[in-house]
C-alpha cells in the first residue's frame, strides 16, 4: 500500500515530497504517500445531501469532551469526507480499502462472512471484507481491551475469548436510526511496501449499520489515541492535500520512524505554521489549534467575544481539525458575527438571501444573481506570527443543484471543527513530535509520484461535502 524508501534513498525522499515539507531523520524514516483522484459525482450529491437535510437541523453541538463511548470514533464520523486507499494487511496480504480519518483512533474494516442470522450489515454486498485470522484475536485481559471499553469488564467466555467493542456514530432520532459498528480486536500484519510491522491492534466489524462506506471497507484511525495508526507506527508527521477542483492531484502522506525516534521537520518557504495544542485529560485525542479570530476583507471581525474560541477546563469548546466532517462548525457567537457581516456586505449589492422558513441558520443565495456579486473575502487567524489562512470563495460557498449557493460554515453550540472543504486547496502538514501545524496554499501535487509503488486511491464524500469546482 505504502511506497517506502530507506534513509540513504535521499533523493527519492526529496522527490516524494515536492509539496509537503521536507523530512529528515538520523534514523530509519519511512515516508508513504498516496495519490487521489475526486469523484465528483459523490461530491455532488453528498454537498446537497448535508445542505440540505442535515443543516436544517439547526445549531449542532460537536463536543470536543472526552467519554468512553466516544473516545475510539469521530464525533463527525456521521459523514465520511475521506481519502480512501488501499490498506495491505496479513501475511498472505490482502488489499483493504479504508477511510481515513484524523480525528477517530481505532483502525476497523469488515471482517469475515456475514448472514442475515449471524450478523446486520448494511453495506453493499460488493464491500471488500478481510478474512482474518481468528488465532490473532486480542484477549479481554489485555491493555488494549481496557482502551477499547475503560473500566468495563467486557463478556468473555472459553468459546469466544476476544476482546468486543461497539462504536457509536450517530444517536437514533425520530427519523433517523442509530449507525454503529460493532466487533472483536485482532491483531495483524501490515504491509507498507518493502516494510512489515507485526502486531498492529485493529477491529474486525461483524455488525455495520452505516448506510454507505463510499466503496470503503472500515476507518484508518489517526488522531493522537492509543490504538491509532499514528501512535502505533509511532508516525512522526503527516500531511495531505485536498485540490480545490477536478485538475489537481490529492495526495496524503506520512513519515514514521521504525526506531521510534522523531523525524525533524524541515521548514518550507512560504508555509505558514500554529501550534498544535495537546488535547486535556478532559478532550478527546484530536489536533487541536488555537484561532484568535476572523477577517473579512482583511478587517477583523471586533464583535466576536474574546474568549469564543478557548478552551473549557470541562474538555468543552476550544477548535479541532477534521477529515471527515466537509462542512466547517463555528462557535455560535463567531457564526452569527460572520454570518451578520457577510449577509450586510452581499446584500448591499443586491442579492437578497434566500428566504427559508423555519430555517435560521442556513445562509443561501440564488446562484445566478449571487456568481454576479463581490463576495468578501475571509481569512482564519491563529496563534503564532503571521499565521493567517487566507481563504477562497469556494473555501465557504457551495453550489447546489438546485439554483442556490450556500455557505458551508454552520454554527455550533460548544467546539469549533475546521472541516475538509475549508482546508481545499492548501497542503496541511502536522508535525505531530515539533507540535506545529504547518499549512501552504499549493497548486497541486505531481500527477505521477517516482516511488515504485502507487496505491490507487479515492477521494470521496458520502453523506459530506466537499466543493471542487
Amino acid at each position: 500500500m505504502v511506497a517506502m524508501a530507506t534513509g540513504s534513498s535521499l533523493l527519492l525522499l526529496l522527490l516524494l515530497l515536492l509539496v509537503a515539507p521536507p523530512f529528515s531523520s538520523s534514523a530509519v524514516v519511512r515516508p508513504g504517500r498516496f495519490n487521489t483522484k475526486a469523484v465528483r459525482s459523490i461530491i455532488n450529491r453528498s454537498a446537497k445531501e448535508f445542505l440540505k437535510d442535515r443543516a436544517q437541523q439547526g445549531v449542532t453541538d460537536f463536543s470536543g469532551r472526552r467519554t468512553n463511548d466516544d473516545q475510539l470514533g469521530s464525533s463527525a464520523a456521521d459523514t465520511y469526507g475521506a481519502f480512501i486507499f488501499e490498506l495491505s494487511v496479513g501475511t498472505s496480504p490482502q488489499q483493504i480499502p479504508v477511510i481515513m480519518d484524523i480525528t477517530s483512533e481505532l483502525i476497523w474494516v469488515q471482517c469475515g462472512s456475514c448472514t442475515a442470522t449471524s450478523c446486520l450489515r448494511y453495506t453493499p454486498l460488493d464491500t471488500t471484507t478481510f478474512m482474518p485470522d481468528l488465532s490473532r484475536y486480542v484477549g479481554c485481559d489485555t491493555q488494549y481491551c481496557q482502551m477499547v471499553v475503560p473500566g468495563v469488564q467486557p463478556k468473555c467466555n472459553s468459546q469466544y475469548p476476544a476482546c468486543r467493542y461497539e462504536l457509536d456514530f450517530y444517536a437514533a432520532d425520530a427519523i433517523n436510526p442509530t449507525w454503529y459498528t460493532s466487533g472483536y480486536l485482532a491483531n495483524e500484519t501490515f504491509n507498507f511496501d518493502t516494510a512489515s510491522v507485526a502486531g498492529i491492534v485493529f477491529g474486525c466489524s461483524d455488525d455495520i449499520t452505516l448506510p454507505d462506506l463510499a466503496g470503503s471497507s472500515g476507518f484508518l484511525g489517526f488522531n493522537r489515541g492509543a490504538l491509532s495508526l499514528v501512535t502505533q507506527l509511532q508516525i512522526t508527521s503527516f500531511s495531505y492535500f485536498i485540490a480545490p477542483d477536478d485538475t489537481g492531484s490529492n495526495f496524503v502522506s506520512w513519515n514514521w520512524d521504525e526506531d521510534g525516534a522523531p523525524a525533524a521537520v524541515g521548514s518550507r518557504r512560504k508555509s505558514q505554521s500554529t501550534p498544535l495544542l495537546a488535547p486535556t485529560a478532559n478532550q478527546n485525542p484530536y489536533y487541536y489549534v488555537k484561532l484568535t479570530g476572523l477577517l473579512v476583507d482583511g478587517q477583523p471581525l471586533t464583535s466576536i467575544p474574546a474568549g469564543t474560541f478557548d478552551a473549557q477546563p470541562d474538555g468543552s469548546g476550544g477548535v479541532y481539525m477534521s477529515t471527515t466532517l466537509p462542512v466547517t462548525y463555528l462557535k455560535e457567537a463567531a457564526y452569527n458575527a460572520l454570518r451578520r457581516e457577510l449577509v450586510s456586505k452581499i446584500q448591499s449589492q443586491g442579492v437578497i438571501p434566500v428566504d427559508t422558513p423555519g430555517d435560521l441558520y442556513h445562509l443561501c443565495f440564488l446562484t445566478q444573481y449571487f456568481a454576479n456579486a463581490k463576495v468578501p473575502t475571509l481569512a482564519l487567524v491563529f496563534d503564532g506570527a503571521d499565521a493567517t489562512m487566507e481563504l477562497t470563495v469556494n473555501n465557504y460557498f457551495f453550489d447546489l443543484p438546485d439554483g442556490q449557493t450556500c455557505m458551508s460554515i454552520l454554527p455550533s453550540t460548544d467546539v469549533s471543527v475546521l472541516g475538509s472543504l475549508l482546508q481545499a486547496g492548501k497542503t496541511m502538514t502536522y508535525d505531530i513530535h515539533g507540535g506545529q501545524l504547518m499549512f501552504q496554499t499549493a497548486a497541486g501535487v505531481p500527477a505521477r509520484s517516482p516511488v515504485p509503488l502507487i496505491a490507487t486511491l479515492l477521494i470521496a464524500w458520502v453523506l459530506g461535502l466537499q466543493t471542487l469546482l
